[in-house]
Parts: structure tokens; C-alpha cells; sequence
């Protein structure tokens, strides 16, 4: 006999049901007598890709002699983990005849270690990618301040006429300024959709949910606007000082 995980259902009896079937592990034959509730790819025993058979069936199979057991024990509540887990380490400890100040001969796992474990690899993998983000944006508002300089260059003319008829430096340096925050914007705004689109696609395929993070948004905009400002804010005080007469004989 054998109970099955959802994963093992799926890709063996997608539109059956899997309860009375046989299948082989093996050399084995086993028939199914039950199917495990979805644990997700972080759920223990590997999530749902386990097979569950007989402890006796197991022995016959395994021949080693010092095979390795693992017992999962689920606590009511989070405030009986401290308590549960040195009630398992007395009774193992009895059990395996260890006397005092002899060292454990086995491993207690508990779930809020794994946690932190977990929380430790992301807290790294944040660092990183803040890390690779400050490079990348010092190098795009570089390449966005070339830009803005180059269309100054461009548009020295067409600045000079703007003047020649009346335009103050302060309204030639909130255009360029403008434009500066516009194009940091477009680029935000496919990133961000980008971000979210990928972030949601990876969620949704390991049982998550559909996440809008505002914050971070609202974050990315102020980002962008703030990138456009510094980068854009040099180019566009050169357009601002420019001699009429002289931008208007440039070629």
C-alpha cells in the first residue's frame, strides 16, 4: 500500500482518481489507498513529490544497516514548540540511552529555524540586488545626462529662437528638466510592469497569489523623478544660459 502526494497524482492520474490504482516503485508493486493535501514546494519530505509506504515494507527494502528516520511531529499552537521540542529531546535521549553531559546522537529540526535560515539567504540575496540596482541607476542617469546634453547641442537653434521671442531661462530649464523626468518615467513604468509581471508569474506557478505592492511603486516613481531631476538638472541649466544671439548663429 501507498499514499501519494498531489505532484505524484498529477503527472500519474491527472483526470483519474489515483484511490484502488497500482503502481511500481521500484521493483515493487503498490496499490494507492490515499492522496496527501498540497503542501507547496516548501512543505517538508520533499512537498508533494513523496511516496508513503509501510515502515516494515521500507526495512525490507532499505539494507542498510544504520538506516536514517525522520518523525515530523505538528504542535497546537506556536507557544508549545519550546516546550514540545524538550519533551522529543528527553525522550530520544532516553530512548538511545544517553546520560548526562553526553552529546545528542541525533538532529531536532524545528520549522521557525528553517524560517530564519531562510530569512538570512534573502536578507543576502536583498543586499545584492539593492547593490547591482545603485550601479545600474548610476549608470542610466549617466547615459540620461548624455542624452539630455547631446539634445541641447541639437536643439541650440531652436532654443536661441525660444529666447529671441521672449522665453526666460527659467521656463528653457523646465523644459529640459521635464523631459528628463518623462523619459525616467517611461523607463520606470516598463520596469516596473516588467518586475510585476515576473514577480506574479513565478507567485502564481509556486501557489501563490496576485500581489500589487503599492509601496514599491509608489517608491519607483519617486525614484525615477528624482533620477530625472539630478540627471537632467545639468544639461538643462546649460540650455537656460545660453547668449541668444549666439545660439541663434549656431549650426
Amino acid at each position: 500500500m501507498v499514499i501519494i502526494g498531489d505532484d505524484v497524482k498529477t503527472k500519474l492520474f491527472k483526470n483519474i482518481d489515483p484511490v484502488g490504482q497500482i503502481i511500481t516503485i521500484g521493483a515493487n508493486k503498490y496499490m494507492v489507498i490515499g492522496l496527501l493535501a498540497s503542501k507547496g514546494s516548501s512543505g517538508g519530505f520533499g512537498g508533494d513529490k513523496v511516496c508513503i509506504i509501510p515502515v516494515f515494507k521500507a526495512k525490507q527494502i532499505n539494507t542498510s544497516s544504520t538506516p536514517t528516520f525522520t518523525i515530523s511531529v505538528m504542535v497546537g499552537s506556536a507557544g508549545a514548540l519550546d516546550a514540545t521540542t524538550g519533551e522529543a529531546t528527553s525522550l530520544l535521549r532516553n530512548i538511545r540511552g544517553l546520560r548526562i553531559g553526553m552529546d545528542d546522537n541525533f538532529e531536532i529540526t524545528r520549522s521557525d529555524s528553517v524560517q530564519q535560515e531562510l530569512s538570512g539567504n534573502i536578507a543576502g540575496i536583498t543586499i545584492a540586488g539593492v547593490a547591482i540596482g545603485l550601479i545600474t541607476l548610476i549608470g542610466a542617469s549617466i547615459g540620461l545626462m548624455n542624452i539630455m546634453l547631446v539634445s541641447v547641442t541639437e536643439r541650440t537653434r531652436e532654443i536661441g529662437i525660444r529666447k529671441a521671442i521672449g522665453a526666460t531661462p527659467s521656463v528653457i530649464r523646465k523644459q529640459f528638466l521635464i523631459e528628463s523626468i518623462v523619459i525616467c518615467l517611461i523607463g520606470g513604468a516598463g520596469g516596473i510592469v516588467l518586475g510585476m509581471a515576473v514577480g506574479n508569474l513565478i507567485a502564481v506557478n509556486i501557489s501563490g497569489t496576485f500581489v500589487v505592492p503599492w509601496f514599491w511603486l509608489i517608491m519607483a516613481i519617486v525614484l525615477c523623478t528624482g533620477i530625472g531631476l539630478g540627471s537632467g538638472f545639468y544639461p538643462a541649466r546649460k540650455a537656460s544660459r545660453l547668449d541668444p544671439v549666439e545660439a541663434l548663429r549656431y549650426e
